[in-house]
């Protein structure tokens, strides 16, 4: 069987995981602020995120959009959340195997794709699905731009990892380590020194 294949069966199954049970229980405390934050009008949210919320606006700015669509009940909200974990697997396939081998990829896509954690942060109306995606896709443009790939990956690096910020405040210690790292290597880098 091909990567590709054993990959999207991984994902399928991880999909099958995230959705089965969105519905089997109502929501929890936290989420509940999330629900009351996206049923008010957008101007309301933003001023009452800080007054509520210890995290970024980004993911109730998205949510809030998201149950426009699809209402804001515990299937509506949480099918975003599903839809963030699953897409997590495929891309922590790709961060792990451009930093290390495709069969560590496999194996890396595999482990989130079962581990009872990681299903759980995929089934809650909260910001940390889209966390872990930012927080991956940024791991990715790391590993490209220390292949040196050109300027391209370290824009995107820049934008994911802005993302990641306005999404959760505990990316800043990936994303400062990463920073940190990349300012070390240009540092050491004879053309940037003269």
């Amino acid at each position: 069987m091909t990567d590709r294949r054993l990959l999207g069966l991984i994902t399928l199954f991880a999909a099958a995981l995230r959705f089965s049970t969105l519905d089997a229980q109502s929501f929890e405390y936290d989420e509940a602020f999330t629900v009351m934050l996206v049923e008010m009008d957008l101007r309301d949210m933003l001023s009452t995120i800080p007054d509520t919320e210890a995290t970024p606006p980004l993911y109730y700015v998205i949510a809030w959009a998201w149950s426009q669509l699809f209402g804001s009940g515990e299937i509506g909200l949480r099918v975003l959340s599903a839809l963030l974990g699953t897409a997590l697997v495929p891309l922590a396939y790709r961060a792990a195997g451009e930093l290390v081998t495709r069969q560590v990829g496999l194996a890396v896509a595999a482990l989130l794709a079962v581990n009872p954690y990681m299903i759980w942060m995929a089934q809650e109306a909260r910001s940390y699905a889209l966390l872990l995606v930012l927080s991956t896709a940024s791991l990715l443009f790391f590993v490209r731009v220390l292949d040196d790939r050109g300027s391209r990956p370290l824009l995107w690096w820049t934008v994911v990892s802005a993302l990641a910020l306005a999404t959760h405040y505990f990316a800043v210690f990936m994303i400062a380590t990463q920073g940190a790292w990349l300012l070390l290597r240009v540092a050491r880098r004879p053309a940037w020194r003269s």
